[in-house]
């Protein structure tokens, strides 16, 4: 299994997978399918590697072979009274590839490089209720749940999921 960044030029990878993401697990991100499948290519390139909005942001990917099988994405807040927070978003693990300790691997990286991140003190994340492996799997690495958001998401009929905000102190 390799890890790396991805970059612009992975663009149309990390499209379909995120095509992918959305469709098999629609309470655990914002976007539809469609939604993805309809993004610019300037949008999809910028998703991937800096950015004049967030310059300090990178999406962690492990492959096998050419095979994209899971992302953890990162992103430092730019404004000077929020750059001590980084975000953690993105994180999904193709089914046949779970349960092997890749998402595991590929947080410790990201949490790793945070701690070696000049001034970066926090590392945020949210999680959906419905998601428990990935609660589970953060509160193992050290995060703890500092707020709720009632019906983040709305789906047909007024089916609503909530979200866990989850904090991890980088530096005491």
């Amino acid at each position: 299994m390799l890890i790396r960044k991805l970059t612009a030029s992975d663009a149309e990878i990390f499209r379909d997978f995120r095509i992918e993401m959305c469709r098999e697990s629609p309470d655990a991100f914002s976007d539809t399918p469609e939604e993805v499948a309809a993004f610019s290519d300037e949008k999809v390139k910028s998703t991937t590697a800096p950015s004049a909005v967030y310059p300090e942001k990178y999406v962690l990917a492990a492959f096998e072979g050419e095979r994209l099988l899971a992302t953890v994405a990162f992103h430092r807040e730019d404004s000077f009274k929020e750059r001590h927070r980084g975000w953690i978003w993105g994180v999904y693990v193709r089914p046949e590839a779970r349960g092997k300790g890749i998402s595991r691997q590929l947080m410790k990286k990201v949490i790793e490089e945070a701690v070696r991140t000049e001034g970066l003190e926090i590392l945020g994340l949210v999680v959906s209720s419905t998601q428990t492996g990935a609660r589970t799997l953060y509160a193992s690495l050290g995060f703890i749940t500092t707020g709720l958001f009632l019906n983040a998401y709305k789906f047909d009929e007024g089916h609503y999921v909530d979200h866990e905000i989850m904090m991890l102190r980088l530096k005491k």
